[in-house]
């Protein structure tokens, strides 16, 4: 009786790391979903005031193109990561089973998310205190067996690869969204020198 405990114990502190993750990423991305947004109109607008002829068609295209890219990131990224919180129950059952059958992709994943190891090593607490980018980082080495190791346990399949995919598809929101600002302070230079 003691081990159902010890497992129960495990897989509720578990859940909970992914749940304060998974609260952090989707905080994070909405205020970038909003920046990509709010920054891509802006300049696309600007660009459109700033330029004529062949250049503005041109513009029409690539700033509808990348401007969909950086919110489309932003926006894949925060829906995939919000709906871990609507997904806890089914995945702690899920994460319940795969202890309990002593599956070795669910000790790596305890392991992963702070469940103290063999060690006594305990890193709940440091990754709960740090950025949505770091707390994201720190499951990433779990990309393989989200998609290979996690067949039985689909919605912790997604959760997993909720969090391990965030990072990128953040960073390309980002360098997509300085570059509309770059070119937004461009727009506006070239519309005060006409």
């Amino acid at each position: 009786m003691d081990g159902l405990n010890d497992i129960e114990v495990i897989v509720g502190r578990v859940i909970r790391t992914i749940v304060t993750i998974a609260q952090k990423v989707t905080r994070f991305a909405t205020i970038l979903l909003l920046a990509a947004c709010g920054i891509s109109v802006v300049s696309f607008l600007l660009g459109l005031a700033a330029l004529d002829g062949g250049i503005r068609t041109v513009w029409i295209v690539l700033g509808i193109v990348f401007g969909a890219w950086a919110v489309g990131a932003a926006l894949i990224g925060r829906w995939g990561v919000g709906r871990i919180s609507r997904d806890v129950p089914a995945i702690t059952g899920e994460l319940r089973a795969m202890v309990s059958e002593g599956q070795e992709q669910g000790a790596l994943i305890l392991r992963q998310f702070g469940a103290p190891g063999a060690d006594g090593d305990d890193r709940t607490d440091a990754a709960l205190g740090g950025s949505a980018i770091f707390v994201s980082r720190t499951a990433f080495g779990l990309r393989d067996i989200a998609g290979h190791g996690l067949e039985s346990a689909g919605r912790l399949a997604a959760a997993v690869h909720a969090i391990t995919r965030f990072p990128v598809l953040a960073l390309t929101s980002i360098a997509i969204t300085l570059v509309f600002a770059f070119l937004a302070v461009i727009f506006l230079l070239a519309l005060a020198l006409s």
